[in-house]
């Protein structure tokens, strides 16, 4: 049953008393001017003279600043945390040889966010009710439960290490219910799709640069820093690209998720300027998703949007789609030319041709034993990097698992396992069934290209761990959320919803 929300007065903002006091009544004088010039200077001279001391310094204020943002308007933290997602990783190889604590910057900015909500109340109740009674989360709920459960686990191993996962799901479940409370009206839905497009178009476009201009010294240097990384990044006489992001799976990840969905509503924008606008940023983050050497994401593309064509077949347009997505495949599959990046592409869909992909068979086969008698599994954090940095002494430290849903089984077993394949099948089918319960076919586009995006990081889960880093997961949820809040707003705006200049 749809409701309608009531409209509340809210009390006048922090940044409000904040004005009044320090700069209107404490600082708007002379003295309050050379008060502030004095702090200038200061800043001034230590960044000139102790660099690190007036950085640190001066991204403490900023920190300082940028937190109470997020608890004074929870977009602007939502916005703040998709931001920082994307760019973080970039300015610690900057500015901190890759030293900086990126992961504990995104706790504080989800806590402080979440917050905004707790300080502003409003209609915050009645938005909670509905938010756990809905199937998706009553299945996330139960799996963060099953987390928590997991640091008793006999098999397990440090507490650090069960820790670092189970705080990473549960600012997932925190960013999940901020989006679902943001996204009340068609503005603001549209707004996230804007931004997420200018983000993804400026980090698709440095990854090219990368590309045509080559790594810069201080890449260089981060990647030659550590030989297993320098192993993993330089194929074929090339380096895998990563733009401003973690490493290049997850710059191709995001990549290839979020150009599902713009390639979907570029074309059916009937406004040709905006069309344009559309696929050109497409074809930058197609590129540099191609040139991140992620193998996963080219097939993610694929496989996103085949699920939109299945879904919007009897359509007309839909089929003149199929037709030239097919004929873009061909041509980037048997063209009559080849370089390093077409090769890598093409080995994508080798699949039982390819030595990477025989290894990875061998590796699961022989640790399929080990998840039939582990039946809640091995422990949190206890395989790959994560084993041996918190459990080294553990059966299942340094294994590789090259998959989401094989980490899952091996560390909280096929119970944990079937948890979360029931999680992913919720989400999908809340995607078709809202596709085909509405009558606006603006909304119908819109919902079609979530879920055909969101089915693409399923599809990614089998190669790689697609869900849960930093970088994807500012996309993935707020995702959720749209699929989950939509049916909620009042159905008289549908049919002058203005979705991403879909006129």
């Amino acid at each position: 049953m749809l409701t309608k929300t009531r409209t509340h007065k809210t009390s006048r903002p922090p940044v409000g008393f904040f004005e009044k006091i320090f700069l209107k009544e404490k600082l708007n004088h002379w003295l309050g001017y050379f008060f502030i010039a004095a702090i200038a200077a200061a800043f001034g001279y230590l960044i000139a003279t102790q660099t690190f001391v007036g950085l640190g310094l001066f991204g403490l204020i900023l920190g300082f600043f940028t937190v109470v943002a997020c608890m004074v308007n929870t977009e602007t933290g939502l916005y703040i945390n998709i931001f920082y997602a994307f760019f973080a990783f970039h300015l610690s190889r900057y500015l901190f040889n890759d030293a900086f604590q990126v992961g504990i910057v995104v706790d504080i900015l989800i806590g402080a966010t979440f917050l905004s909500l707790l300080l502003k109340r409003g209609n915050l109740r009645s938005t909670f009710n509905s938010f756990v009674k809905t199937p998706v989360v009553v299945a996330m709920l139960v799996f963060l439960f099953y987390l928590l459960l997991q640091l008793f686990n006999p098999s397990g191993g440090s507490f650090d290490g069960w820790l670092q996962t189970f705080r990473r799901f549960l600012g997932s479940v925190f960013l999940l219910f901020i989006a679902y409370n943001l996204f009340t009206d068609y503005r603001r839905i549209r707004r996230f799709f804007t931004v997420l497009f200018v983000l993804c178009v400026v980090t698709g476009l440095y990854g090219c640069i990368q590309e045509w201009h080559g790594l810069f010294d201080f890449e260089l240097a981060w990647v030659h820093a550590d030989d297993n990384r320098f192993g993993l990044y330089f194929i074929m006489g090339d380096f895998r690209k990563f733009s401003t992001m973690s490493d290049p799976t997850a710059y191709g990840v995001v990549m290839a998720s979020c150009s599902i969905i713009y390639i979907i509503i570029a074309w059916h924008q009937k406004s040709w300027p905006v069309k344009i606008v559309l696929l050109t940023g497409v074809l930058i983050m197609l590129l540099g998703m191609s040139y991140s050497g992620t193998r996963t994401a080219n097939v993610m593309v694929v496989a996103g949007i085949g699920l939109f064509i299945m879904l919007t077949i009897n359509k007309k347009a839909t089929r003149f789609f199929a037709i030239a997505s097919a004929l873009v495949f061909v041509v980037v599959m048997y063209g009559p030319y080849a370089n390093s990046t077409i090769i890598r592409i093409r080995s994508s869909f080798a699949g039982s041709d390819d030595e990477s992909f025989k290894v990875r068979n061998a590796n699961r086969a022989t640790i399929q034993p080990y998840i039939w008698k582990h039946p809640i599994g091995g422990g949190l954090g206890t395989t790959g990097g994560n084993g041996l940095r918190h459990n080294p002494g553990h059966y299942l430290a340094g294994f590789p698992p090259d998959s989401g849903y094989l980490k899952k089984a091996l560390e909280t077993g096929w119970i944990g396992l079937i948890m979360i394949c029931v999680l992913y099948f919720l989400v999908i089918k809340t995607g078709i069934r809202t596709y085909f319960s509405t009558h606006t076919q603006r909304l119908k586009i819109l919902y079609a290209a979530i879920t055909a995006s969101i089915f693409s990081f399923y599809i990614g889960e089998y190669a790689q761990e697609t869900i849960g880093q930093i970088t994807d997961i500012v996309v993935y949820y707020p995702l959720i959320a749209i699929l989950l809040k939509l049916p909620y707003i009042d159905r008289k705006t549908e049919e002058t919803a203005d979705l991403i200049l879909l006129k």
